[in-house]
Formats: C-alpha cells, sequence, structure tokens
C-alpha cells in the first residue's frame, strides 16, 4: 500500500517510521507545503519519496494521513473527497474533531474517511523529530467511526493494534470537550507561564540559573509549535475558554486561600488536587 504523509512532521514521521518496522510492504511518500522538510523527510528515512506537486502525491496514495494543522485540514479536506478513488482513503491525525467532522458530515464520500486523533507528541516539531516509538503504549481515539467503512476502519484497526496502541471511540464533540481540559489546556498554562516570566524576568540568565526542574517540566509545552497550537486553540475555542474559566475559578479561591493566611485550608486545598496522582501514577 502506498501511503502518504501529508505534512512530514513529528506526527506523520513518527506514523510512518513505527509502521514500517511491523509492514515493511508498506511505501511512505512524502508532501509538505515546506520543500524543505519534503527533503528532510525523504534524506532521514521518514518517507520513500517525495513529490514537487501536491496533485502529484494524492494520486500515488491509496492512503493519505492529514498531519497538518487543523486549519490545513479544513480547508483540504472537501476538496480531497471531492476527488476521491474508490481505492482510496483518507485519515486525519487533527488535535480538534468537530469542526471537520461537520465540513463533511453530508458528503457522499464520507465513508471514505476517518476522523482520528493520537494522544502521543512531543514539544518538538519536524521531520527530525520524528521516531518510531512516539505511538507505543498510546491511545488513538477515533470520532464517528460508525460513519466510516467498516474495511477501512478495520484496517485502521490493524495498524493501531500493531503499534500497541490502544483504539478508543467516541463523538467528535465529546473528544472536543474531553482535549479542551485534558489537553488544550495545558498547552494554554504553558504558554502563559512562560510570558508572565519573561515579561517579569528580563534577564534570560537568571531564569537559567534558578529554573529547577519543576518550571522546566511545566512549561516544556511552550516548547511546542505555535504554527500548530493557534489554529487548535482557536477551532476549539468554546470548550477552550470554558476550561479556562474553570482554571481562573480555581486560581482565584487559591488566591483567596493564600490571601487569607490559613495555613491548614491552603493544605486541604492542596491535598485535593494532588489526588491526582491515583489517576495518574
Amino acid at each position: 500500500m502506498n501511503i502518504l504523509i501529508f505534512g512530514t512532521g513529528l506526527i506523520g514521521g513518527s506514523f510512518a517510521l513505527a509502521l514500517r518496522k511491523i509492514d515493511p510492504s508498506l511505501r511512505f511518500g512524502g508532501w509538505d507545503l515546506s520543500r524543505e522538510n519534503r527533503e528532510k523527510a525523504l534524506k532521514l528515512g521518514v518517507v520513500d519519496e517525495i513529490f514537487d506537486t501536491q496533485d502529484a502525491a494524492i494520486d500515488w496514495a491509496e492512503c493519505v494521513i492529514l498531519t497538518v494543522p487543523v486549519s490545513a485540514i479544513l480547508n483540504t479536506i472537501g476538496g480531497l473527497l471531492d476527488n476521491i478513488r474508490k481505492d482510496q482513503f483518507i485519515i486525519d491525525f487533527g488535535s480538534t474533531k468537530n469542526s471537520i467532522c461537520q465540513a463533511i458530515v453530508e458528503h457522499p464520500y464520507r465513508s471514505r474517511y476517518i476522523a482520528a486523533h493520537p494522544i502521543a507528541g512531543t514539544e518538538h516539531s519536524g521531520p527530525e523529530a520524528a521516531f518510531a516509538e512516539l505511538y507505543h503504549g498510546k491511545v488513538m481515539i477515533a470520532c464517528e467511526h460508525e460513519k466510516s467503512d467498516i474495511n477501512i476502519v478495520k484496517v485502521f484497526a490493524r495498524w493501531c493494534e500493531s503499534l500497541v496502541m490502544s483504539l478508543t471511540f467516541m463523538s467528535a464533540e465529546e473528544h472536543d470537550k474531553h482535549l479542551a481540559y485534558i489537553s488544550h489546556l495545558s498547552h494554554v498554562i504553558a504558554f502563559g507561564l512562560s510570558q508572565t516570566v519573561l515579561d517579569k524576568e528580563k534577564n534570560g540568565e537568571v531564569i537559567l540559573e534558578l529554573a529547577g526542574s519543576g518550571f522546566a517540566s511545566t512549561v516544556r509545552l511552550a516548547k511546542s509549535s505555535p504554527e500548530m497550537w493557534a489554529p487548535i486553540l482557536l477551532d476549539n475555542k468554546v470548550p477552550v475558554l470554558e476550561s479556562l474559566e474553570a482554571l481562573m475559578d480555581q486560581l482565584g479561591a487559591m488566591k483567596q486561600l493564600i490571601q487569607g493566611g490559613d495555613a491548614e485550608s491552603l493544605q486541604e486545598y492542596l491535598k485535593e488536587g494532588r489526588k491526582i496522582r491515583k489517576i495518574l501514577d
């Protein structure tokens, strides 16, 4: 099978490297708006070949995996389905799902598409960031799978199983709401904390000297690609704003406890937050 990685960065590149290990018969092509990224992906062995035009890349592929920003997926998915062949199918790995699914809900070839989201990633980007182990043991979410051709879903499920991924199903709306709290909010916090520190601590050497592991781990996500994250936050605006409001309520409660100087109440509040360990450990 010819699989086109449409966006040759961390997410798409890692998926190609992982699948290549478990099925050497698969061939991977690469398309990216950046010619530099296309050439890097080829040089690094992430893909087997690259194309000079998007049309040539799509024509070559039997499976197209969209691993570009959400805004680019929204601009692309309709046109791809308009011209899809009977032997082709499309999977998107965007971090939001509802707007994409709604955009093609009535499309006559909706069944040739799977709306997916791998819960995997790092703060790094580009073909050089890709590595085969990224998906091992992670969760893959598929939304509205009942609208996709059952045979395509079975192929995708086999890939996930072979990569030791847990495949879970949910509605697109449910996905976006959960991810706003569990993923998108953490990125907002990281970028916000980074901006706060940079605004107040003008001396980079002081930050470097005094920053401990707690600060480094909290702001790590602020190293993520703004080109990827700005479209995610805007596309999932309503759930993200709801999560921000909930966070600000909690920060306000903590602020009051600190202002009041009540050590016992503050300690109890922190203990409640610490219960997250029972879920994550």
